[in-house]
């Protein structure tokens, strides 16, 4: 009979260490990744070495409004900042993938490639530094006009994405 009780007691205890322990994840968002001394960015307008002139300021506002939406960093001016953000947008590019039955252009993607470096001003070295690509597909149609609209909603697409995938990355580390 003494085995059982020690089965016993071993199932208990591992039913209550299941019970206390978390499991270690967290929503997107909520959490910070970030040391303890980082409370603060800094976002400068991107610089822009692509095809493309003066796309780069749209992106910046982009990014900019997803670190206020998010809230976990004070975005403040450079002198206060404990992260300095400085992007490159260094490529952009219009891919036609798809055509139609009458050799028109049916599908287009847009594709970006921002050169990241993320600076720790209070340690004075980089948090991080990396290339990151987008890109968003957009439908083409005879008319021009119906087409320029929908390249400039992909491209809003692929800044809202861009900023969402910034604070992850900074914030979240993944």
């Amino acid at each position: 009979m003494m085995p059982y009780k020690s089965n016993k007691w071993l199932f208990v205890l591992a039913i209550c260490c299941l019970f206390f322990s978390g499991c270690g994840y967290h929503l997107i968002g909520t959490g910070n990744a970030l040391p303890p001394h980082i409370k603060t960015i800094h976002i400068p307008v991107f610089e822009n070495t692509s095809s493309q002139p003066e796309i780069h300021r749209q992106l910046t506002s982009f990014v900019l409004q997803s670190f206020i939406s998010d809230g976990r960093l004070k975005i403040v001016n450079k002198e206060d900042a404990d992260l300095i953000v400085d992007a490159t947008l260094s490529y952009y590019n219009l891919r036609n993938v798809a055509f139609s039955s009458q050799d028109l252009v049916s599908d287009i993607i847009i594709e970006l490639e921002i050169d990241l470096k993320v600076t720790d001003q209070v340690k004075n070295e980089i948090f991080i530094k990396k290339k990151l690509k987008q890109q968003w597909d957009y439908k083409s149609t005879p008319d021009l006009a119906d087409t320029e609209t929908a390249r400039l909603e992909a491209l809003n697409q692929a800044y809202i994405d861009f900023g969402n995938r910034l604070v992850s990355l900074i914030i979240d580390q993944f």
